[in-house]
């Protein structure tokens, strides 16, 4: 059963495998920017699936890391968020208490914090395909619709 939430982690999955290919095929061209948008966006993952574990996370927010471990961080985050997105409507509505980088108490549902880290995802992977764009490198489309097309 495809629900929307399954659909963005798919489509996120997606776009960040298809990300990972491009920055290894213009690793010598790729600007050090896109590995640092990049490697927030695995922070950010990790982060929020740690969160919704109820664990610490082994990241900071702006840690930088070799296109390896972003790809190794990828595939841990997106198994992990595989697990959450086919868990049932009643999980989805919980309520998660969590503590952000400043030390501030927060409390979301499950289910939004699921979709601010897929949109999240997509807005700094914009990012990524300008910064790509200014260098001479031409960004991949990871438009969702391109997704959905395939």
């Amino acid at each position: 059963m495809s629900t929307p939430l399954v659909q963005l982690w798919l489509y996120n999955d997606w776009a960040n495998n298809m990300l990972i290919e491009k920055m290894k095929q213009e690793a010598e061209k790729t600007p050090s920017v896109c590995l640092r948008l990049f490697s927030h966006i695995m922070n950010a993952q990790l982060i929020w699936l740690y969160r919704l574990n109820g664990e610490k996370p082994p990241v900071g927010v702006w840690d930088e890391h070799s296109l390896l471990t972003c790809e190794q961080y990828h595939q841990l985050a997106s198994s992990g968020f595989k697990e959450k997105v086919y868990a049932d409507a009643t999980e989805i509505a919980t309520i998660i208490s969590y503590t952000n980088t400043k030390n501030e108490q927060f409390q979301n549902s499950f289910g939004d914090i699921l979709l601010h880290v897929f949109n999240h995802g997509t807005y700094h992977r914009a990012q990524i395909a300008s910064e790509m764009r200014r260098n001479g490198l031409e960004p991949i489309n990871t438009d969702y619709i391109s997704f959905v097309r395939i």
